[in-house]
């Protein structure tokens, strides 16, 4: 049995090297066919009038083919100069000398910002050039093609389905390039639903603004609700609509404006209590020295448990009682002024959505974040670079297709 080896030095890849080299020999064994024996049989009026080759670069290396070109005269002597094309790939390649499968391969590398290896970079398109081919090949509108089927078949779903449609709502902002160097505000919208505990039926809305534009009636909240209203509202009057959010008064607005019910972010609720009330090592020096001591002495409990207590089981009478107990001890004298400031941000984040968090029947989720960054941050996240904003908007909805998610932008 021959001993399995890779020479990891030789940036050829053999035996894909060996299919395109075979490839390469036969298209030129049958040029050189037709041009000195069946030409002279089926069209003998045919005449060379130039001979040339064509670079074919494959993922199996370059490759040199040749292209003839004739003459052929009517009866009045008038002269006519053709290039005849024996197979459609030498067609393909007068056009463009990379190879369809280059081009593809170019082109996913690009919308999934993944790094070209070294011993490929010499066999696929510069990023100017590959600009010109996401045009030429229509890119932009294959993946809006695809996305509408997605959005169509997850429309159907949601009119067929009792399920609840929930919406997690935030804001980020983002830099783009266009004549220089722009600060975009973004406000997602993503909606889904849950079978199993499982997401399904995502349509990801995303509303942008730059920061220096102003805002009209085709970026404010009321252009938001209409939107969501078009895209999601059913005739099923058993759905119901459940805006998961981080407590920001743009979200509750939108949600009222809705009439959705409105639920805190359980990944806010749970960053808000660790921030605040955290002895870990990631906690700050305040506070574990402060909290190191400095417990519930009804409960006998850490004050970050008790209030985790107190909020996960809807318990707003618990929570009141843990609140006036951890002011009225006397090491709230002592507190520092970080320790104090985070603590009061946590009651404001807290009684600010007290709706939201203790009088819901909806169990407390951790998605909001979650879309954020898997919905579109990481889509366009790529060391030292910056896109234009069309760029983002493809690589985005790219991404998301492969996850059978549907993208808007507005």
């Amino acid at each position: 049995m021959e001993k399995l080896d890779v020479d990891i030095f030789n940036d050829i890849l053999d035996t894909t090297n060996k299919l395109y080299a075979n490839k390469a020999k036969e298209l030129n064994d049958i040029e050189e066919y037709f041009r000195n024996t069946l030409r002279k049989t089926i069209h003998p009026n045919w005449k060379i009038f130039r001979r040339e080759t064509r670079k074919w670069i494959t993922l199996g290396g370059i490759f040199l083919l040749n292209i003839t070109m004739y003459e052929t005269k009517d009866d009045e002597g008038r002269i006519t100069r053709f290039t005849y094309y024996h197979d459609e790939k030498l067609k393909q390649i007068c056009n463009c000398k990379y190879d369809t499968d280059n081009l593809k391969l170019a082109v996913k590398f690009y919308l999934e910002n993944s790094k070209i290896p070294s011993n490929l970079k010499q066999l696929l398109p510069s990023k100017q050039l590959l600009n010109y081919y996401l045009d030429k090949l229509k890119i932009k509108e294959k993946l809006v093609d695809k996305n509408e089927q997605i959005l169509a078949k997850i429309k159907s779903n949601l009119v067929n389905d009792n399920q609840k449609i929930y919406l997690e709502m935030d804001d980020f902002y983002i830099f783009h390039k266009s004549t220089k160097v722009k600060k975009m505000r973004v406000r997602e919208v993503i909606a889904h639903t849950l079978k199993n505990n499982k997401l399904s039926n995502v349509i990801n809305m995303f509303f942008t603004k730059n920061l220096n534009d102003p805002t009209t009636k085709n970026n404010d909240l009321e252009f938001i609700k209409n939107t969501i209203n078009k895209e999601l509202i059913t005739n099923n009057d058993e759905q119901k609509l459940i805006v998961n959010g981080d407590g920001a008064r743009w979200i509750k607005k939108l949600a009222n404006k809705l009439n959705a019910t409105y639920s805190l972010d359980r990944f806010h609720i749970q960053k808000v209590l660790n921030d605040t009330f955290g002895t870990s090592k990631f906690a700050s020096k305040e506070n574990r020295i402060y909290y190191k001591t400095y417990i519930n002495k009804t409960l006998n409990k850490p004050w970050k448990n008790v209030f985790d207590e107190a909020i996960f089981t809807k318990n707003k009478d618990l929570f009141h009682q843990l609140w006036y107990e951890f002011w009225s001890d006397p090491n709230a004298l002592k507190m520092p002024i970080g320790v104090y400031e985070r603590a009061r941000n946590f009651c404001n984040l807290i009684l600010n959505n007290a709706n939201a968090v203790f009088d819901n029947n909806e169990k407390l989720k951790s998605y909001t974040e979650h879309f954020v960054y898997n919905s579109f941050k990481k889509h366009i996240k790529k060391d030292q670079s910056l896109f234009c904003f069309e760029h983002m908007k493809m690589k985005v909805i790219y991404k998301n297709i492969i996850k059978n998610q549907a993208t808007l932008f507005y």
